[in-house]
């Protein structure tokens, strides 16, 4: 489902606060490709989240947010009256060396961080992971104690994608992994993360990739609010322009639902919140 202007209607801002442009090593399109295709389906906003893998090093980094630096400044000055523009990194893995983490997430142009985990220490990217073959329940208790370490590092606003793991198992492996085995330990980390006035993302891609959840799911999302948290940003994920904006009509949805009255996006690293 992909948002457009006559969807909203004006009433609801919909707001794309994860997106990868090419300046990510995944990504396939220009700032402003992404720009159009924001304006196309009616968004209020979109946030560019490129690619700074902490365990790639300091320089790879820094080599993506100058790209970015300079396509937002153009973006905005073409697009700036039509759409909210924020400059934003996905920060992989902060807690693996929190003092880099630190140092790159202090430059004040950048608006937002998403803290995401896309592979726990030593391990490949859960991408890669042949969980036909592998522990499960270790794979699942290891995600989690990582998470938790990703939180007490701070340097980042939301918590990216929760259950990242879960969108590459199949629906057998997802149900024999059974993630509400470890609730007990994700409602510990959601109730740090609220405490520390931090937010998660409702990640969208699990919709427009053909599974039938979001990242994390909705009962995660009311565990959340349960917990106290406020905070929350929608994002699809997007590595290309064409899902520039999927399936987030259905992450607002899903914030009504769990009792969210605003969503958040972010500038100069504070949430705006908009009513939804």
């Amino acid at each position: 489902m992909y948002v457009d202007a006559v969807e909203t209607g004006g009433l609801t801002p919909y707001y794309d606060s994860h997106t990868h442009t090419e300046h990510s090593h995944d990504g396939a399109c220009s700032v402003r490709e992404m720009c159009e295709r924001a304006v196309l389906c009616g968004l209020a906003g979109i946030a560019f989240t490129d690619h700074c893998e902490v365990d790639t090093g300091l320089e790879a980094c820094l080599d993506v947010v100058r790209g970015l630096k300079s396509d937002v400044s153009r973006a905005r000055d073409i697009f700036g009256e039509r759409l909210e523009i924020s400059l934003g990194v996905e920060l992989g893995e902060p807690h693996h060396n929190p003092p880099f983490a630190r140092e790159l997430t202090r430059d004040p142009e950048i608006d937002f961080v998403i803290g995401s985990l896309h592979h726990a220490r030593g391990q490949p990217d859960y991408y890669y992971i042949d969980y036909g073959h592998e522990n499960l329940d270790a794979i699942m208790s290891l995600y989690y104690e990582e998470l938790e370490e990703l939180v007490e590092c701070g340097c980042f606003d939301v918590v990216g994608h929760i259950n990242y793991q879960l969108r590459y198992m199949d629906s057998l492996t997802r149900s024999r992994a059974n993630p509400s085995k470890y609730y007990g330990k994700l409602g510990e980390i959601l109730r740090a993360i609220a405490s520390k006035n931090l937010g998660i993302e409702i990640n969208t891609s699990g919709l427009w990739r053909g599974m039938d959840f979001t990242l994390p799911s909705l009962d995660v999302l009311k565990m959340f609010r349960a917990a106290g948290g406020k905070v929350v940003t929608t994002g699809s994920d997007s590595h290309d322009s064409s899902h520039v904006g999927a399936e987030l009509k259905t992450a607002v949805e899903y914030m009504r639902t769990a009792g969210f009255k605003y969503l958040a996006f972010f500038k100069n690293r504070e949430p705006s919140f908009k009513p939804i």
